[in-house]
């Protein structure tokens, strides 16, 4: 066995994954015809074509994030850039919380990673495509460039896969005493630096709300996200209104199924969009 050096810290892990694909690819199947062609070309573009598409906006949000951030890069060299690797249909950012460009750097790449997960989730929804995610903080190596490895990865995938139930991002505890641990002890400092990681990591707490049934959750919908669509109604008219049409569409869809645990998520699920809907000028739809 190779003999190898790893370097073990402390890293912030966003594990998300598209919920729904292998029900589509049940319907793969070597066409006969041109009409059987046209249809498992739509299931190829509604699967492979759909993840590649979503590994590109979370890229694009990293550039935008980065380029955004003119007064940051005055302070240091190092990136602004999560790392961010695609398997299959799940999609794994991480930030690596260490200070060797600076405190500053890790505080803005972890504001950078949260926002980009906040946009591909309702860029996910608007789309027609469920998408449940979990992001905690924990120990991990790094095994390759933009691969992570240990209980980081763990308890994101964790919340992910055994405490979301139904479309949302889980914020882990350990995640959510990051935050506040930040804001203790960058509040004590008063340099330009200090005042700027709590400016920064009281902004992200803005990212974070408390669900119906009390978990916390990235809040995609918020005042946050909201400040940062720019001006127009853009991002409403083609994310938000769309978003709400499918969540509604899957309420419906779900309520035929008589499962009552999985009617009572999604009325949630439900409920937390509803409860954003006059942030955005929407009115809600009344059954």
């Amino acid at each position: 066995m190779e003999i190898r050096n790893f370097r073990l810290g402390h890293h912030l892990v966003a594990f998300l994954d598209v919920m729904g694909q292998s029900e589509r690819f049940k319907k793969l199947r070597l066409a006969k015809t041109p009409e059987e062609d046209a249809e498992v070309g739509e299931v190829v573009r509604q699967t492979a074509g759909f993840v590649l598409d979503l590994r590109r906006v979370f890229d694009e949000q990293f550039t935008a994030f980065e380029a955004g951030s003119p007064n940051i890069k005055r302070h240091t060299k190092e990136p602004l850039r999560p790392h961010f690797i695609g398997i299959s249909d799940s999609l794994i950012t991480s930030v690596p919380l260490r200070n060797d460009g600076g405190d500053l750097v890790g505080i803005v790449t972890v504001y950078s990673a949260l926002s980009a997960a906040a946009v591909v989730m309702l860029t996910s929804l608007a789309s027609k495509h469920p998408l449940r995610g979990g992001i905690d903080v924990g120990f991990a190596v790094e095994m390759g460039p933009q691969e992570v490895y240990g209980t980081a990865l763990a308890r994101a995938y964790e919340l992910e896969s055994k405490e979301a139930q139904y479309p949302r991002i889980l914020i882990g505890d350990e995640l959510w005493r990051y935050f506040n641990a930040a804001i203790a002890h960058f509040e004590k400092q008063d340099t330009p630096v200090g005042r700027s990681i709590t400016v920064i990591t009281k902004k992200m707490l803005e990212l974070v709300a408390t669900d119906g049934d009390g978990k916390r959750i990235l809040d995609y919908l918020g005042q946050t996200i909201l400040d940062n669509a720019g001006p127009g109604g853009r991002h409403r008219d083609y994310m938000v209104k769309p978003a709400y049409d499918f969540v509604l569409a899957e309420q419906k869809r779900i309520k035929t199924t008589g499962d009552a645990k999985l009617i009572a998520r999604y009325d949630l699920f439900r409920a937390y969009f509803e409860s954003r809907l006059r942030l955005w000028g929407i009115e809600v739809q009344k059954d």
